[in-house]
């Protein structure tokens, strides 16, 4: 029998980094795995997962990066910037296989949703927008909600999202705010965890890993043999084992951009080693945290400059490795509780870092704000937090008498009841796959 949808495709556009886009690679992934062929039309500057690489119906179009001139102010660079992802963008998007549909990544807004748009009605192809947060929210971060620009790059991101043939939101908080904008009746698509985020229940291959990392950051270094700060092979008993002593291990995930505040992070978790560290944590070890920053960005080395010259930690360590797509699950698997610092733009759109977290089975402390509550279920999946004084609370609840943590384990154990089995492409064939037939 020949699959219907053998021969058709469609356009995967990102403008941006098509390694940083997971949402964007899992709409790839799923639409190879029901037979499409699928062009992504991106940046390639980071390496996309291996899954994404090795498929022979998906097919890279990188486009190129425009470097900023230093002697030209920063409004006369962003317009260059814009004239120059123009021509690249629609050069690209003309040049290939003509597709069915063309499903770009909101934001960035400007230019690209009116380019789409535009090669869209030339060739003949549907217009869908997934709509993963607004771009006028986060350029108002840095010039403010009032500024003309932003204004003017609102107006142009609801024109052009009036005129989409289909829309995917990532919550149910902005699609009924597109309904008021738009017009339009958005499909929520909520993340979810891809197949490979997945909990680590061999205590070897943790040991196995972790003695990895070992080898490459310094912050984990570790003299004994056959050990790691948090693992060991026992020769005596012929098995590997987590020490009872061992420290624990959060996890961050971050972009490292002005919607997500660290100062938060630092300040709680210096509260916290200097006040409550030796009370809460049961184990003998000096060393209580070890703290994982993994990403890169425009601020990641203010923050580590911060951590290096203005706290003076007694019982925590840091380490911020950038890490394979590959190994990001698998430190996540390993990691104790999971920390959120998403503050959101638009108040509407959701931290994908979370559904990772939990796909590894993974409690998180998330940030508060206005719809993250469809996501973080307060005391169920994990808890919530408005500053750094209310972070603090939260870990003297959760770690408590670690490695026991009684509450840890019960929020694991709901995670893993709602979402076994629940992963991003039987949700996306339910939600999404209608609109590509």
């Amino acid at each position: 029998m020949t699959n219907p949808h053998q021969t058709r495709s469609v356009c995967i556009c990102v403008s941006g980094d098509i390694g940083h886009s997971p949402r964007m690679q899992y709409h790839s992934l799923s639409l190879a795995e029901v037979g499409y062929h699928v062009d992504i039309v991106a940046d390639q500057e980071s390496r996309p997962h291996e899954k994404l690489l090795s498929n022979p119906r998906i097919r890279i179009h990188p486009l190129s990066s425009y470097q900023s001139i230093r002697c030209f102010p920063r409004i006369i660079n962003y317009f260059f910037k814009i004239l120059f992802n123009t021509i690249f963008l629609l050069w690209n998007l003309m040049l290939i296989p003509r597709p069915d549909y063309i499903l770009v990544q909101n934001p960035p807004s400007v230019p690209t949703l009116a380019i789409v748009w535009f090669v869209c009605r030339i060739r003949s192809c549907k217009f869908i927008i997934d709509w993963h947060n607004y771009g006028h929210t986060i350029m108002a971060l840095s010039l403010g909600a009032k500024h003309p620009l932003v204004r003017l790059y609102s107006r142009i991101e609801f024109n052009f999202g009036k005129r989409s043939d289909y829309s995917f939101c990532v919550t149910r908080a902005m699609k009924d705010d597109l309904r008021e904008r738009t017009g339009k009746k958005a499909i929520v698509l909520y993340d979810r965890p891809y197949s490979f985020f997945q909990p680590i229940t061999s205590i070897e291959e943790k040991h196995l890993f972790l003695v990895k990392l070992k080898s490459e950051y310094s912050q984990l270094e570790y003299h004994g043999q056959n050990e790691t700060l948090f693992t060991r092979y026992s020769f005596k008993n012929d098995e590997y084992q987590m020490k009872s002593n061992r420290p624990i291990i959060l996890i961050s995930s971050t972009s490292w951009t002005k919607d997500e505040d660290f100062q938060i992070l630092l300040d709680a978790l210096y509260e916290f080693d200097q006040n409550y560290a030796n009370k809460v944590i049961g184990t003998d070890n000096d060393l209580k945290i070890v703290c994982f920053i993994t990403g890169k960005g425009p601020m990641k080395s203010y923050y580590i400059r911060m951590v290096e010259k203005s706290y003076s930690f007694r019982h925590t360590r840091f380490v911020f490795p950038w890490l394979s797509a590959e190994d990001y699950p698998k430190l996540l698997a390993c990691a104790d509780l999971g920390i959120c610092l998403h503050k959101s733009s638009s108040g509407l759109d959701l931290p994908m870092k979370v559904l990772d977290m939990f796909g590894a089975r993974l409690p998180v402390c998330a940030y508060h704000y206005k719809s993250i509550s469809e996501l973080v279920i307060e005391d169920q999946y994990g808890l919530l937090f408005n500053d750094s004084a209310s972070l603090v609370q939260c870990l003297m609840r959760l770690l408590q008498d670690f490695p026991t943590c009684l509450q840890l384990k019960r929020m694991q154990t709901n995670i893993d009841s709602s979402f076994d089995g629940n992963d991003w492409h039987s949700n996306w064939k339910l939600n999404a796959l209608p609109v590509f037939k």
